[in-house]
């Protein structure tokens, strides 16, 4: 039962947090959704800091082994597998009424630049997400599905360009700027 209350508060941490920010969810507001207590919260986490820092810790694990799936699903080409990773993408962490459901793109403004173990985990998830994606393209480079110049760069630069065009989109409520980012994405590919 104790496991189940942690996952409990941090899946409506998840939800919270989507929908008004980190700042903008109180504990009891995290608590009383989960139908918690304080001391069940406390009895988990340190902190809501420290709350935090497990729930984009726990993000970034299920999205890592989500873009596996992707990556590694070898009845299509490369070129497939990340064309039909980023239109997961554009279904999931963005809905159609253009609410964010993803904990980076809702969170990288409001902890970005601060010197918390929050932007720290942060910043070390979306690293990882950046260094599998350089393999990959790597990878295809050396059987030839690529002729990519610096996987890194283009993975850094694919992976910023899906995370401002959610935010953007989002923003605009115009889901043809998360179509544009796929355009972008396929040419870049094709080179």
């Amino acid at each position: 039962m104790m496991k189940d209350m942690r996952q409990s508060m941090l899946d409506a941490g998840v939800t919270l947090i989507n929908e008004h920010g980190f700042a903008g969810v109180g504990l009891m507001k995290i608590i009383n959704e989960a139908e918690g207590t304080k001391g069940s919260f406390y009895h988990y986490f340190k902190s809501k800091e420290h709350f935090g820092e497990i729930l984009l810790s726990d993000y970034f694990e299920e999205h890592l082994a989500t873009l596996e799936s992707f990556l590694n699903d070898e009845a299509m080409t490369r070129s497939e597998r990340v064309k039909t990773y980023f239109e997961y993408w554009a279904t999931s962490k963005l809905t159609e009424d253009f609410h964010i459901k993803c904990l980076v793109v809702k969170l990288a403004g409001e902890i970005s630049g601060a010197s918390g173990k929050m932007q720290m985990v942060m910043a070390e998830g979306a690293e990882k997400v950046i260094q599998r994606m350089a393999q990959f393209f790597e990878q295809g480079n050396a059987e030839n599905d690529f002729t990519i110049q610096n996987p890194e760069d283009t993975s850094r630069m694919m992976y910023s360009l899906w995370l401002g065009s959610t935010l953007l989109a989002a923003m605009q409520k115009r889901r043809e700027i998360l179509e544009n980012a796929m355009q972008e994405t396929l040419a870049i590919l094709e080179r």
